[in-house]
């Protein structure tokens, strides 16, 4: 009996060149130097009503507890607005405070506690000066400070008031903390005015922000290139081994792995963002919106068979933003006619919307009405939905091909209910930026109850509003920073709903059925766009400049 050789992958075909040319922005200036006089100034505007001073405090994250020397917490990451306040801070634990004086705000770092234990392997903390030099602060003190500091505070006629919920807040703090706070009756309450104002400053990219959003989405560009390659041309290659590239090709060139492609944001409102890897899902897996690249081990190592689509949906952030980035590439470089149509109507939607819809002073609502009229058009064209474009519209049909946005299932006869979408969403110090509810029609908000597990959830507030993308409505401006990422999915369970339910007088299920779509997968294509200060219009996931 002969023996034969086992045929490992391919995952590099030829030497790569060893990172993008592009220069990485300069980094030695700290990002606060813009962001905070934007921030002081939003705050000082959000609370010119009010009679009371205030504190506003800011967890710097939950701190790392390690039980033994080599125990690694890989779930870990700092806050977005603490980021945005501080840049690169290397405290994991413990709070800040903004406390506001005549000239405007005082800023005081509360650092935890350290046994001799965390010390000894993971080293001290900066010291005071070395704080309050490079992190221009007004103060430095214990944690353990915090109550008689509050306290002092709450007599002074001050009201303390928290950016997350008090129960995400205690995550900070150490017991003995929490028990001095709640024994001298010291009222910490979340203030959505003072989230909102992160929010809304953060909304508008400064410069220095936009550059190392730039850098973050060229990266991406360049890693999702190779990656291409090791699709089209590999004899061999599966989705862990093209998740494992990415990663590593990430990593050589100064990308963040933290947080390389922050895909969930469904998170527990007022928490911490969540670390996700980038998405890889073939065939079928193409259709599942946020697929976890090896949840089933035993999928993730089969071969991925010729003329199938791999969708890869990931990026790297460069010291702490990000960049948000899909390719939907043909394996093997082969096509069958199915995939060329569905491919094909995706990249013409995105298209008109970056060169035509997109533009400094466009009212977002209304381009982003305009791409859901223009990706119903092209499924009309194609043969996918039946009837006249208005009524297609008006009855969003065109959900059931790209259900990025709300839908559920209605018990017990798991009818489908679909609402309207947008297409895109901010970036910067998440994948997933937050969006200021001054800028939602509060008209269209939706409850807990009638959205059940699946929402989307815009405030990120500690008793979030939520809210469907297109429910933002504003004026394009010189900052703005969007991903466009239209998609055309064929989910069974979707289609089967949509079979059942009133809208399968509109769909072409002949189509569907003769042309074996229901297996195919999905098209998502990703980019992002911005306008910068000098008002020019830039895809930044596209070539290298």
């Amino acid at each position: 009996m002969t023996v034969r050789p086992v045929e490992v992958s391919l995952l590099i075909p030829q030497p790569i060149a060893v990172c993008p040319t592009y220069r990485q922005p300069d980094i030695s200036v700290p990002v606060f130097a813009e962001t905070r006089p934007r921030l002081f100034s939003v705050l000082a505007d959000t609370f010119a009503d009010h009679t009371r001073p205030h504190t506003i405090i800011l967890p710097t994250a939950s701190h790392v507890l390690h039980a033994e020397s080599d125990a690694e917490y890989s779930g870990w990451k700092q806050s977005a607005n603490l980021k945005y306040l501080f840049d690169q801070f290397p405290v994991d634990g413990g709070v800040v405070t903004l406390d506001q004086t005549p000239l405007g705000y005082d800023i005081t770092v509360y650092l935890p506690e350290q046994t001799e234990r965390e010390i000894a392997f993971l080293g001290e903390y900066p010291s005071e000066e070395v704080i309050k030099g490079q992190f221009q602060v007004d103060n430095v003190l214990s944690v353990t400070e915090l109550p008689a500091r509050l306290t002092n505070m709450t007599k002074g006629g001050f009201e303390i008031l928290s950016t997350v919920s008090i129960l995400e807040l205690y995550k900070a703090l150490p017991r003995s903390v929490i028990d001095e706070l709640t024994e001298n009756q010291v009222k910490i309450q979340f203030s959505s005015e003072a989230l909102q104002a992160f929010y809304q400053s953060r909304f508008v990219k400064t410069p220095a922000e936009l550059q190392r959003l730039i850098y973050a989405s060229r990266l991406a560009f360049w890693v999702h290139k190779q990656i291409e390659q090791l699709v089209l041309y590999s004899k061999v290659i599966n989705e862990i081994e093209l998740h494992t590239e990415f990663v590593r090709l990430s990593a050589l060139c100064g990308g963040d792995l933290q947080s390389c492609q922050c895909s969930s944001f469904l998170i527990v409102p007022g928490s911490f963002p969540k670390i996700d890897e980038p998405i890889v899902g073939a065939k079928e897996n193409s259709a599942v919106l946020h697929y976890r690249t090896g949840f089933n081990r035993t999928l993730a190592h089969l071969p991925i068979p010729e003329a199938s689509f791999v969708l890869v949906d990931a990026a790297p952030e460069f010291v702490g933003y990000t960049s948000d980035l899909t390719r939907t590439y043909p394996r093997g470089n082969k096509w069958t006619n199915e995939m060329k149509e569905v491919y094909g109507i995706v990249e013409r939607v995105q298209e008109k919307f970056l060169n035509e819809h997109y533009q400094e002073g466009a009212n977002w609502a209304e381009i982003t009405q305009l791409s859901r009229v223009d990706l119903t058009d092209e499924l009309i064209r194609s043969g996918f939905i039946l009837g006249s474009l208005q009524e297609a519209v008006d009855k969003g049909v065109a959900g059931v091909f790209m259900p990025h946005g709300r839908f559920i299932f209605q018990k017990p006869t798991c009818k489908l209910k679909l609402a309207r979408k947008g297409l895109g969403h901010p970036v910067g110090l998440e994948v997933h930026d937050p969006t200021p509810e001054s800028t939602i029609d509060a008209h269209e908000v939706s409850s807990f109850e009638s959205l059940g597990s699946s929402y989307f959830a815009w405030s990120k507030d500690a008793q979030p509003v939520l809210h469907a993308a297109t429910m933002a409505n504003f004026t394009v401006f010189r900052g703005h920073i969007c991903t466009v990422e239209p998609g055309v999915y064929f989910i069974p369970r979707l289609l089967t709903a949509a079979r059942e339910g009133p809208l399968a007088q509109y769909i072409n299920w002949e189509k569907i059925d003769a042309g074996g779509y229901a297996t195919l997968g999905g098209v998502r294509i990703e980019d992002i766009v911005l306008i910068d200060h000098d008002g020019r219009k830039r895809i930044i996931t596209r070539w290298l400049h």
